[in-house]
């Protein structure tokens, strides 16, 4: 215990220590879980407009990138042909086509992110959406995981939490209400001498305030995500009257066509040397 909290607890009687680490406790809890809420929302907005981008962008770009790939694959085929004849390459000891090292450091290296979408939030009216928040915030003072320190309760509150932030997320007041009706695991209360008590709400404390440093990092790196760009991209596009989705679907379409042809003409040089596709 360093000289301030020494002096802090000359100063103060226990109750008063108590009563102020309860306060204190209690707010950081509150922020707590505004901040997660707000996480949750942040992700359950990125998870939509992802959905929209790959609806009108992404399967477009998705299809020129397959058709750049196969013109590769082509010019690939063309430039072995060139360096190791009819033949193609060599093959290596396990008879498998060679690789250069270049192609074998992508292959390990360079795989895409996946993240699994939540369900999809249906519409609610105001009244309906105050009303899930309010429900929201309590369920967490109720089950949010590092309100405790017991690793069973935990385990618990967890998988709790889970269901609570997937219901927050599908906006599904039904959900949220029927894990409202779920009884608590253990109730959280202060035993033992009160040192042991003054110790175990200055963990508690500690613990929230970590966890809330760590929620507010998650938002800060979502915020600056080039998902979340985009989409302000897309609404300040759409103020002025454009519909920049749209557009960008245009682009790629444009230079899918260019590509279509650019593909056609590798087959066509391939087939004069009389390489197999």
């Amino acid at each position: 215990m360093g000289k301030a909290s020494e002096w802090y607890s000359g100063f103060y009687t226990i109750e008063e220590q108590l009563t102020s680490l309860r306060r204190e406790l209690e707010a950081a809890e509150a922020e707590l879980i505004d901040r997660e809420a707000e996480l949750v929302d942040l992700r359950t907005e990125v998870y939509a407009f992802q959905l929209e981008y790959d609806t009108r962008v992404g399967r477009k770009l998705a299809e020129l990138e397959a058709v750049e790939a196969e013109i590769k694959r082509r010019r690939q085929r063309i430039s072995q042909y060139h360096q190791w004849g009819p033949g193609g390459p060599p093959q290596t000891e396990a008879g498998e086509e060679y690789i250069p090292v270049e192609e074998q450091y992508k292959r390990a290296w360079q795989q895409p992110d996946t993240l699994p979408p939540p369900r999809p939030a249906g519409p609610v009216d105001a009244a309906t959406e105050a009303q899930i928040k309010r429900l929201y915030r309590q369920l967490c003072r109720r089950f949010h995981p590092d309100l405790v320190r017991d690793p069973a309760e935990q385990a618990w509150r967890t998988e709790m939490m889970t269901a609570v932030n997937a219901a927050y997320a599908a906006r599904s007041l039904v959900e949220l209400q029927a894990l409202a009706e779920k009884p608590d695991r253990s109730p959280v209360v202060e035993t033992g001498a009160d040192e042991h008590r003054l110790a175990a709400l200055r963990d508690r404390l500690q613990q929230v305030q970590r966890r809330l440093r760590e929620v507010e990092q998650e938002i800060r790196d979502m915020m600056n995500s080039s998902a979340i760009e985009l989409s302000l991209d897309v609404k300040l596009a759409w103020r002025q009257g454009r519909d920049l989705l749209a557009e960008m679907a245009a682009d790629a379409e444009e230079e899918l066509a260019r590509k279509r042809v650019e593909l056609d003409l590798v087959i066509a040089h391939m087939r004069e040397l009389g390489i197999a596709s």
